[in-house]
């Protein structure tokens, strides 16, 4: 009976060691169920569900990686949506008469800084003008080979490719274009301009000089920049890993200066008179080109102005520009928008001759029996074209016009003497006398007194004869009245020398943007790159610029979104602010740019909206389509959830009666761990 008990006590142990591994097994399960929230996560568990359980789980992920693509494009597109925003902006604020006047202001003048005011002095009326921003106007005058002496051709040139001769003579020539002489600019983006001098002097050449400002137009132009350069950061806007604008070139900043355009450079020759051993200089990029006059060459700006650019157009390695010369003007273009090149130039003149005459005086007293004769001299070794020589000659008392005073002291003298008159005698050298010799003081008398014959009425006072020297003589037709012994001169005389301080002068000045050609040049499409793009100058075409970014949000469902730098849009607005910028460079055609931009700007605004509303659209797209896919998770996760979950509190309550079971079972198991071989033996 012992040996039966036994095993039978063996064999609740065996029982109750495998109660135990079934009731962890089960405590297992449960437990995982609890964290997992499913039935298993072995598929055999659920049996004939198990297809069923696959599909759904296929088509959950299908949608999870729908909201995730979307969410990668959303953010994408809300960054584009916020940057088409601010050029919204942008554009809205240069429409207003605020941001861009309807006119460019006031000009401001500088006074003119006449370099001989004896010779010509200048004075400008700028309410009378029409002027040109950042003008640097010369006014030169040089004895004119047309009319009689003492006409001078004055010329303006702008430093900006204009230029405009007339000839002037103050002693014959009124104004006949009202108040002042009206010079009418060609030539350049100063062309239409006019400026209204005035000259308080013109009798040797001369220059003058004076620059121009538009406050209120600069005030525009540097607010316009202001504003490109803004479009550029917002065309260049990076939003993680991309360029928003930067088609499929994503890691390619897109666009580069939006204000770049090719240089175009004035080097204007100003003077008239060119002498042997002038020095002309011209530095391009940190070239030197230079010419030194010589006695055999021509001596015209003209000349000058040829040689230099054949030197330029020389130069090795070749410049990246076009040089051409026209009228004494060269003109510098670049080859291509952006690229910069430095300009300087001077002009070392050669030494001027300073001539000088001396005082009049009278070498022989009139008497009743001799008449009155005064003398001067012309002094210089030499003469210089545009020099001016004048004396004049006065009979009476300019004190005692009609000789009333003189009568007064002496009422017994007879009442004939004449009223007071002036008699002045003028020449200036020309370019033409001097090259037909004459070239020194000597020969300059002998012209003042073939001008003296010319008087007409003529005076009481006789000349010497021609070829008597740089001495000239003046003799009373008359000897002394006996019947006025108080009067002791018949005449005097007075004489000056203007001389000609006409040095050549060399303006430098790159001219404002020009950019209405831009109006009908035709915009860029695929795969040619707008003119502002980054890669423009050093692949032309590329069609990654234009490719959009592409992302799939549903079965057979593709959305292209996005907007690329090169949209018709962006080339409008940037065409339209380069406008902006040329009408406040340009106030001369102020109107006509103005227009002609806010047409461009409200074109841009048209098709900025076009592109937002198509942004907006595909955001919204991508929103809808989200909500769809979400709420199909949620649908699928619920169905999932019918197959493979559980009750948690279900499940809570049977883990913790499996837990009680286990532990009794635990206690059962300790106490048969007492049974030992000898009380089985036993």
């Amino acid at each position: 009976m012992s040996s039966i008990t036994g095993v039978s006590s063996y064999s609740k142990y065996l029982s109750l060691v495998r109660n135990l591994s079934g009731g962890q097994n089960d405590i297992n399960r449960l437990s995982e169920q609890l964290t997992t929230g499913k039935k298993s996560i072995d598929l055999n568990a659920y049996g004939p569900e198990v297809q069923k359980l696959l599909d759904l789980r296929a088509e959950m992920a299908k949608k999870d990686n729908y909201v995730q693509s979307i969410d990668t494009a959303a953010p994408r597109i809300a960054a584009t949506d916020k940057v088409l925003t601010s050029l919204e902006s942008i554009i809205s604020s240069w429409t207003s008469s605020t941001t861009m006047p309807f006119q460019p202001g006031p000009a401001s003048v500088t006074t003119p800084t006449n370099t001989n005011p004896d010779g010509m002095k200048v004075t400008i009326d700028s309410a009378k003008s029409k002027l040109t921003i950042g003008a640097n106007y010369t006014v030169t005058a040089v004895p004119s080979q047309q009319g009689s002496n003492g006409t001078f051709d004055v010329t303006v040139t702008d430093g900006l490719g204009g230029k405009t001769t007339r000839a002037i003579n103050l002693g014959t020539t009124p104004p006949n274009d009202g108040k002042g002489y009206n010079f009418n600019i060609s030539g350049g983006p100063g062309e239409g301009a006019i400026l209204n001098l005035s000259f308080d002097s013109l009798k040797a050449s001369a220059s003058s000089s004076f620059s121009v400002t538009f406050p209120q137009a600069d005030q525009v132009k540097d607010r316009a920049e202001g504003a490109m350069r803004d479009i550029q950061a917002l065309m260049n806007q990076r939003f993680g890993d991309r360029y928003l604008f930067a088609g499929s070139r994503y890691g390619t900043e897109p666009v580069t200066d939006l204000m770049a355009t090719k240089q175009t450079s004035k080097i204007t020759l100003n003077g008239a008179v060119v002498n042997a051993d002038d020095y002309f200089e011209v530095s391009v990029s940190g070239q030197t080109f230079g010419y030194q006059i010589q006695a055999a060459d021509p001596k015209t700006l003209t000349f000058v102005a040829q040689t230099l650019t054949s030197q330029i157009n020389a130069a090795s390695p070749p410049l990246p520009m076009t040089v051409s010369t026209s009228n004494g003007i060269i003109t510098l273009v670049g080859n291509d928008p952006g690229q910069k090149f430095d300009l300087s130039a001077r002009v070392v003149n050669s030494a001027t001759v300073e001539n000088s005459v001396d005082t009049p005086s009278t070498t022989q007293a009139p008497t009743t029996a001799l008449p009155q004769i005064d003398r001067f001299t012309l002094n210089g070794a030499a003469v210089d074209i545009g020099d001016t020589y004048e004396f004049t000659v006065a009979v009476g008392d300019p004190d005692d016009p009609f000789n009333q005073n003189y009568y007064i002291k002496n009422p017994t003298e007879p009442r004939d003497l004449p009223p007071y008159q002036t008699y002045t005698v003028r020449y200036t050298v020309s370019d033409t006398d001097y090259a037909g010799g004459v070239n020194n003081v000597g020969q300059v008398a002998d012209k003042l007194r073939q001008e003296f014959a010319k008087l007409n009425p003529a005076p009481p006072v006789t000349i010497d004869a021609l070829g008597n020297g740089p001495g000239i003589g003046l003799t009373s037709t008359a000897n002394a009245d006996p019947n006025h012994p108080g009067r002791s001169s018949l005449f005097s005389t007075s004489a000056k020398v203007t001389n000609g301080s006409l040095q050549n002068t060399i303006s430098v000045g790159t001219l404002p943007p020009e950019q209405d050609s831009l109006i009908d040049v035709p915009y860029a499409d695929p795969p040619d790159l707008p003119f502002y793009d980054s890669e423009y100058l050093t692949k032309g075409k590329n069609a990654d610029a234009y490719r959009k970014s592409q992302v799939t949000i549903d079965d057979s469902l593709n959305v292209t979104y996005g907007v690329s730098s090169d949209d018709k849009a962006f080339q409008t607005l940037v065409k339209a602010m380069q406008m902006v910028r040329t009408a406040a460079a340009n106030p001369g055609k102020w109107t006509e740019y103005s227009t002609q931009a806010r047409e461009m700007l409200t074109q841009a605004s048209d098709q900025m909206r076009s592109i937002h509303a198509k942004v907006a659209s595909d955001s919204a797209t991508l929103e809808t389509i989200k909500t769809s896919h979400t709420d199909s998770v949620a649908t699928l996760t619920d169905r999932i959830a019918k197959i493979e979950g559980v009750d948690p509190t279900e499940v809570a309550a049977r883990l913790s009666s499996a837990m009680n079971v286990q532990q009794a079972t635990y206690t059962v198991a300790g106490q048969t761990q007492k049974l030992s071989l000898l009380n089985y033996l036993a």
